[in-house]
């Protein structure tokens, strides 16, 4: 299925290249704080809340910051930063980031529609064992939050938790479609396996507004200034692990 899903891409590259250059591209949103740009830089950011456990009230900041280059109409790659974490409780803060680079094949069907297809590699340095060791174990302190939710050798509804701690595979398909004056639609699916055995589904749904033409100062210095505002829901494929995560974004994205 992917296979075929990248040929299809490359067949439409092939046809729109010559109809298309990169003085007439207009931007248009992406999932992730992106946007297409033809060729240029991307930059994006956003800030929010996650919900790591689906029925839990356990609620961490999240933050994302992306970066991409587009080398031409149906190339492009980058990378960005994903981190989350907070207080859950007054002795104890837990920290997780995620790093991916990435590529992507492009295919503008229409002057106010993209979609694309990336392959992934992500690194994490998630380690729920050592997570659950300085809760306990630092400076003596038995965590509330421990107390809580009980363990036995990882942290209270972390028990059944998929080794996140190391690279992971993947691929991404999405989309962004300027429908209405500058307002946009983005969404995508991505599907990620870790080298520890855990299978990763996220999906995310969400609109952005470019602001650019309401201002001087962001029409002489930018070719887009979009802000957006995504949702998006992960779930592991383990049977052990039985919990959607939540996250929830504002952002900012800068196309130059």
């Amino acid at each position: 299925m992917i296979y075929r899903t990248f040929i299809l891409l490359l067949i439409c590259a092939s046809l729109s290249f010559a109809k298309t250059s990169v003085s007439q591209m207009e931007s248009i949103p992406l999932p992730g704080q992106l946007s297409y740009v033809g060729k240029g830089i991307s930059l994006g950011l956003g800030l929010g809340t996650i919900h790591p456990l689906s029925g839990e009230d356990d609620v961490l900041a999240a933050w994302n910051g992306v970066f991409e280059y587009f080398y031409g109409t149906h190339f492009s790659a980058g990378g960005n930063v994903w981190i989350y974490g907070g207080n859950i409780d007054l002795h104890t803060m837990i920290l997780f980031a995620r790093y991916r680079v990435h590529g992507r094949i492009h295919c503008k069907l229409h002057d106010k529609f993209s979609f694309y297809i990336a392959p992934l590699l992500w690194f994490e340095n998630t380690d729920i064992e050592s997570i659950h060791d300085d809760i306990v174990h630092e400076e003596g302190v038995e965590s509330e939050w421990v107390e809580k939710k009980p363990a036995s050798s990882v942290t209270g509804v972390y028990e059944n938790a998929p080794e996140q701690n190391g690279f992971a595979l993947g691929g991404e398909l999405g989309f962004g479609w300027k429908f209405i004056g500058n307002l946009g639609l983005t969404g995508n699916v991505t599907f990620e396996k870790s080298f520890s055995t855990s299978v990763l589904v996220n999906s995310s749904f969400g609109f952005a507004y470019d602001i650019r033409e309401h201002f001087s100062f962001l029409q002489e210095n930018f070719n887009a200034v979009w802000l957006s505002f995504e949702g998006s829901f992960r779930r592991y494929l383990q049977k052990k692990w039985d919990r959607t995560a939540r996250n929830f974004l504002f952002g900012i994205n800068l196309a130059l």
